[in-house]
């Protein structure tokens, strides 16, 4: 027997990592063109992923950091998993979004989370730590018989906007933060999904709708979801949602006289005043363009009493 001394050990926790990495990669070879980023290269990306329309590249690119888990933790419903801030801060200077996915090797599921927004709505002070909790929601899952990607990843992939870096000092150009402490000090709530980036809805097909936002759909395709904070209408033309309006219910009664800051309520939904371009301002009624999805968005006190509310459509947009 020959004895082995002084050589490198692939330990379990490589071992997991290696196998989620070729797990995940398996499943998203499905519908994408998966290109691994070699191992002396990878700064905190494993993934680069285009995706692929039958045979045809798309152009739309998004990255994938994977993690692999022997056993999964679950508390209230999340899985927490600390990231070192300078992972965070290269996620953040992506300009494609970049998914976290928790690899459940035992069960072969898969659980994600979109960080970069819910970075964008700390306190700069993470900045000083050395990791950041990152939760993931363990209702953001999918298996591995998967044969397209998950809805809402799409959604968020085709609705994901990169604010350009200025001098290196990327974190001085997001004003998103800047929107939801705002938000927060008009004491309204930093809405989660399904009200999170609600012009995310347009032009998706009812079925796909009703599978995000875990609602059924209405006689007239219309769909409604409501909690205590808010009230959405998904408004159906055919067979796809043409316009979405929320209501938020905190700021009722409000007066048809009485300013506001268009800028707190879209923070409100994780919308980055920066994406949109204020082009018409009265008392009751601010509306907005967002020139990159061609939308409309209109915030607003529709009547006398009534809540704020935001309204995003295709229509008039540039009218």
């Amino acid at each position: 027997m020959i004895m082995m001394i002084n050589l490198p050990k692939q330990t379990k926790s490589q071992k997991i990592g290696i196998s989620a990495a070729d797990l995940v990669s398996s499943v998203f070879a499905q519908f994408c063109n998966v290109i691994p980023v070699p191992q002396d290269r990878d700064l905190g990306i494993d993934f680069i992923c285009e995706i692929m329309q039958n045979e045809y590249p798309t152009g739309k690119l998004f990255n994938i950091q994977c993690k692999g888990k022997e056993k999964i933790k679950v508390k209230n419903n999340l899985i927490i998993v600390p990231i070192k801030v300078t992972t965070l801060n290269y996620w953040l200077l992506q300009t494609n979004p970049t998914f976290l996915i928790i690899a459940d090797h035992q069960n072969s599921i898969f659980y994600w989370s979109f960080p970069q927004d819910f970075l964008r709505s700390l306190n700069k002070n993470w900045q000083k730590q050395k990791n950041v909790i990152i939760r993931v929601p363990i209702q953001n899952s999918f298996e591995k018989n998967i044969n397209s990607l998950p809805t809402q990843l799409f959604s968020i992939i085709n609705s994901h906007s990169s604010v350009t870096p200025k001098n290196g000092d990327y974190l001085s150009t997001l004003t998103l933060s800047k929107a939801i402490d705002k938000a927060i000090n008009s004491g309204l709530s930093l809405l989660s999904s399904p009200f999170h980036r609600p012009f995310q809805y347009i032009g998706m097909s009812i079925a796909d709708a009703e599978k995000v936002v875990r609602e059924t759909s209405n006689k007239v395709g219309n769909i409604i979801i409501e909690s205590e904070e808010a009230y959405m209408l998904l408004e159906a033309e055919g067979n796809f949602i043409s316009y979405v309006d929320v209501e938020l219910k905190k700021t009722a009664p409000w007066s048809q006289v009485r300013p506001f800051d268009s800028e707190a309520i879209l923070g409100a939904l994780s919308i980055n005043p920066s994406e949109v371009e204020l082009v018409r301002k009265q008392t009751h009624f601010h509306t907005y363009y967002d020139h990159k999805r061609k939308l409309k968005i209109g915030v607003s006190c529709l009547y006398e009493g009534a809540p704020l509310s935001v309204g995003f459509s295709t229509k008039y947009y540039g009218a």
